[in-house]
């Protein structure tokens, strides 16, 4: 017998939102310096210091050979911000294996660009990417020419591919001199931007067609302590005076047993005006999270005075005019500045992260009563909290009906097992559509014990999508999390792409993720199925009237399925996505779990156990 899916005419079509798949990126993983953001030096200003605050930890990252006599010093700075730099009273070698110290990856035939600033007696002083053995791989000289702060530029071309490289910089003998801000990106960036970000990991986030992105997170927005709080103004404008602070996903509970990411820090090079330029060069719009003025509730739980909230309300007004105020306003002006004189297009901000209960809800009315006033279009996005469901759930979903006007959706997270997901594919079926819509803004499934990256992750996962994009009349958004891993360097997994120095792979999460995205139409298609095993949505585009259905068998034997009711084309493009439950993508075997496609004639098809179909036509 074929189960057969047919309209429901009990529902009615609704739109679809152009947001209801984005992505989320927060810097865990090491997700920013060392992975999208391409500067391969680490602690490159010399600022590095972890959560203690410890100046002994100026140097890290750097190795001090032959001889060579340094310290790290502050009077007369590069600039007041970040004051410190590196005085070298007698020559030698100063070696930087970049990020997680795991070195970086060179290419045959491409150019890496090498700059410094420096003062000093005049000499010269040679750059150069050496391999792991002391293959030297490019060289660059710089003549130091001034006993005031100057900006040095070098070109090194690397001869050959190496995996794990690092940048040596060769003092003389002779003469002191200071640096500060060594920097070395590679020239082959995305869209060969001068500050620019990794291109193989961009197009990753390009295939997934996202229509929406938020950023910076996530934990790292409240931070564990007022100083620790991410502040955009710090993140903008020259990138020597963006000011450095240590990264929250550095603390030791975070970490794998032995693993240790002490110098995980944030050097800000990956900023809101590289944010706002990745959005528009993916096509995704900017969905940015704010500090309400609390710290993590899970840890300290700091609270930002009442009255003294202004700055905090003053950075999300701000902010909105950095993105889309004329180049005539202050910040409209620093963007212009930065090279960006049209406006960024901002329509969303989000006020908090996970926060709950009333010490949320009242800064949270603050800030929106604010931010409306002079800018009553906005779309501000709520926190229900740090899960979908309990006592702080329905506290925040209460005091939202009593403030409907001031959210356009509620920001839901669960990372449940795959068991939860397929148990609430139909979550929102009753949801209140006179409240808020929902933004699903932190999600993945999560297998016990080790939280694996694997196809029955993966699947429970699209079956739940199906329900989210039935119910796109109240659901407006959706997002995984987190987006990036470095491998060996992790914090948190499952995680949707993992990447080393120089490869990178989707998970199956990822092309769950890819296929549901890049196959949506601008409105639901209601229809059902009598096989009450398999999970369906369905979308048409208005233009063509064309039909994109999802079907996931996640049941262990084949099913047939009658497609005949549907208004499809003769001729369908059929995408399957299968594998076994445990079944893992790697560095190895990138592909083990991977779409296949095909065209397909017939009403019928058979479904392959634990896959996901999608049929468009």
């Amino acid at each position: 017998m074929s189960a057969k899916i047919i309209p429901d005419l009990n529902r009615a079509a609704a739109e679809v939102s152009d947001t209801l798949y984005g992505i989320f990126f927060e810097d865990i993983n090491f997700a920013a310096d060392g992975g999208l953001y391409a500067e391969l030096v680490s602690n490159n200003s010399f600022e590095y210091f972890d959560r203690d605050g410890k100046i002994d930890k100026h140097m890290y990252s750097w190795e001090k050979l032959d001889g060579i006599d340094c310290e790290v010093r502050s009077d007369r700075p590069l600039n007041e911000i970040n004051c410190h730099y590196l005085h070298i009273a007698r020559g030698g070698r100063l070696k930087n294996r970049g990020f997680c110290q795991v070195g970086f990856a060179v290419k045959s035939g491409e150019s890496y660009n090498f700059s410094l600033y420096a003062r000093g007696k005049k000499q010269t002083v040679t750059a150069r990417i050496v391999t792991e053995s002391g293959v030297l791989v490019g060289e660059t000289a710089t003549k130091i020419t001034s006993s005031e702060w100057k900006k040095y530029e070098g070109v090194m071309t690397s001869w050959l591919d190496a995996e794990v490289c690092a940048l040596e910089l060769i003092f003389d003998d002779s003469a002191e001199v200071d640096i500060d801000f060594v920097s070395l990106i590679p020239e082959h960036t995305y869209k060969c931007r001068k500050n620019g970000l990794r291109a193989d990991l961009v197009e990753m986030l390009a295939d997934l067609e996202p229509g929406f992105m938020r950023f910076p997170g996530g934990c790292i927005v409240e931070g564990r302590s007022f100083a620790n709080m991410y502040r955009w103004k710090d993140t903008v404008g020259p990138i020597e005076r963006r000011r450095v602070n240590w990264n929250r996903w550095q603390a030791e509970e975070y970490q794998p047993s032995g693993r240790d990411s002490s110098g995980y820090y944030q050097s800000f090079g990956l900023g809101f005006y590289e944010y706002f330029l990745l959005c528009e060069d993916i096509g995704a719009k900017p969905v940015p999270v704010m500090n309400v003025g609390m710290t993590c509730q899970f840890h300290e739980g700091l609270l930002v005075p009442l009255n003294e909230l202004q700055p905090y309300i003053d950075d999300c007004i701000d902010l909105v005019e950095f993105a889309n105020g004329s180049p005539d306003t202050k910040w409209g002006a620093l963007r212009a500045e930065m090279g960006h004189p049209e406006p960024f297009g901002l329509e969303y901000i989000a006020i908090g992260n996970e926060q709950w209960g009333d010490q949320y809800f009242e800064r949270y009315e603050l800030f929106a009563d604010a931010i409306l006033a002079v800018y009553p279009d906005l779309k501000l996005l709520f926190s229900a909290g740090p899960n979908c469901e309990g006592e702080y759930y329905e506290q925040a979903m209460k005091w939202i009906a009593g403030h409907r006007d001031l959210a356009y959706a509620t920001d839901e997270h669960f990372y449940k097992s795959p068991e939860w997901f397929y148990n609430n594919v139909n979550k929102y079926d009753s949801f209140d559509r006179t409240l808020p819509k929902v933004f699903a803004g932190e999600y993945a499934a999560h297998t016990s014990p080790e939280r694996r990256c694997s196809w029955r992750a993966a699947l429970a996962e699209a079956a739940f999508l199906t329900g989210i994009e039935r119910n796109a009349d109240c659901v407006a958004m959706s997002c995984y999390a987190p987006l990036f891993s470095k491998t060996g360097c992790f914090q948190w997994q499952p995680d949707l792409i993992w990447f080393d120095n120089s490869s990178v792979y989707g998970t199956p999460s990822y092309y769950v993720q890819k296929l549901f995205s890049n196959n949506v139409g601008d409105r639901t298609l209601p229809v059902c199925c009598d096989d009450h095993e398999l999970y369906i949505s369905a979308t048409e585009a208005s233009s063509n009237g064309s039909i994109c259905l999802k079907i996931v068998n996640a049941t262990e034997t084949e099913k047939t399925v009658d497609l005949s009711a549907l208004n499809l084309r003769r001729r369908y493009t059929w995408i399957k996505l299968c594998a076994g439950l445990d079944a893992e993508n790697s560095h190895e075997a990138p592909k083990r779990v991977y779409p296949s496609s095909k065209k397909h004639i017939g009403a019928q098809v058979t479904l392959e156990p634990y896959s996901l179909n999608v049929i468009i036509g």
